[in-house]
């Protein structure tokens, strides 16, 4: 497919009786933020292994990047930024002499791989140990070693990110973080493929998701039509006058469930600053504001059903 970074073609890959794909596809555009979902032992990351050239499908054709992963390139490797489940650092040495190593060995030169610490990095744990480096990586906590790992990924703007479960550990500011690296690497043309059991993550980050069940990927539709109903809670006091004041704005059903008031609305953009201003002026206190985070997951779930009765 022209235009695009990972081109996967009728993939079929066993170990030795158990087959893990059978004539899986899959394509993913330039410039896209694509999501990888699926029950624990389904294959997601044999699949990446195969992306990486770590493993040699039995039957079909690779290309990420151009290249047939399994020929192992030494220019493919510089391309790409890598986070699998360990964090690939040495413990027995600095961050900072990790992350020269790391730059080296793609070719980056010191002088960009501190302007890219202090602009991507400032104001974290890892700007001062790699500016006045105070412990060896071994006594860094597990979330500090993943932020370690995100930092070699995004190293050297690779044109084609692969990440998995890249915000196991991760604290609150950690995951902005994240976040913010990702959509900056988006908005510099580069493709980021990332496979998570954080839904929430998948949701907020990409732009497309695929669901590997029965040996192969499946799309799942996650546009959003503003003309259909969307979830929403809001948190403020548990009185009848919520109730009635919410329902006069959303008309459907509004019911108090975990602390909140949740309920189904059209056009959130415009309804919900009305329900907020009607609630402050009526004299009640809004601790919570947000969409439902479940969309995703029931997609998933309705989508297991369909393929289950198919």
């Amino acid at each position: 497919m022209q235009n695009s970074i990972v081109d996967v073609d009728c993939v079929t890959k066993q170990f030795g009786k158990n087959v893990i794909f059978r004539d899986c596809s899959l394509t993913i555009a330039k410039g896209t933020v694509y999501g990888l979902v699926g029950l624990n032992g389904s294959g997601k990351t044999t699949f990446i292994r195969i992306l990486l050239g770590l493993l040699k499908p039995q039957k079909g054709i690779v290309r990420v990047l151009g290249h047939d992963p399994w020929s192992h390139e030494p220019s493919f490797f510089k391309k790409m930024g890598v986070l699998l489940d360990h964090d690939g650092f040495s413990g027995n040495v600095s961050a900072r002499d990790n992350i020269l190593f790391f730059g080296k060995a793609k070719g980056i030169t010191l002088s960009q791989i501190e302007s890219y610490i202090e602009k991507q990095w400032n104001n974290t744990f890892l700007h001062s140990e790699f500016f006045s480096p105070k412990k060896k990586v071994k006594y860094f906590s597990r979330g500090q070693k993943m932020q370690c790992a995100i930092c070699r990924a995004f190293l050297g703007e690779p044109q084609f990110l692969v990440l998995d479960e890249p915000t196991v550990a991760l604290d609150v500011d950690a995951i902005d973080h994240f976040y913010s690296l990702v959509k900056q690497a988006r908005d510099t043309g580069a493709t980021i493929f990332i496979s998570s059991h954080h839904l929430s993550a998948i949701e907020d980050l990409c732009d497309c998701v695929g669901l590997l069940r029965d040996k192969t990927i499946a799309n799942v539709d996650c546009t959003h039509n503003d003309a259909l109903p969307q979830p929403w809670f809001i948190r403020c006091d548990h009185d009848d006058l919520c109730r009635t004041t919410i329902q006069s704005q959303c008309l459907s059903p509004v019911e108090f469930r975990d602390n909140a008031w949740r309920f189904d609305i059209v056009n959130p953009q415009t309804a919900i600053p009305a329900i907020v201003a009607s609630l402050v002026g009526k004299g009640f206190n809004i601790m919570e504001v947000a969409p439902e985070q479940y969309v995703l997951k029931e997609k998933i779930r309705l989508h297991n059903a369909t393929a289950g009765n198919a």
